[in-house]
């Protein structure tokens, strides 16, 4: 098992939650990436992101 590294971003995935500002963000550009491929967001994931953060 010594020869098998660890994931380098464990810890810092570890370390923290986003901040209500940074989940938003990330929910806003999922949306941007459905409209770049030419796809409507659903008002399921609109939904739910609104209530996420």
């Amino acid at each position: 098992m010594d020869g098998i590294k660890k994931d380098p971003f464990e810890e810092y995935i570890r370390q923290s939650e986003p901040s209500k500002r940074e989940l938003g963000y990330a929910w806003y550009t999922a949306m941007r990436l459905q409209v770049v491929d030419g796809l409507e967001t659903s008002d399921y994931l609109k939904n739910t992101a609104r209530k996420k953060y």
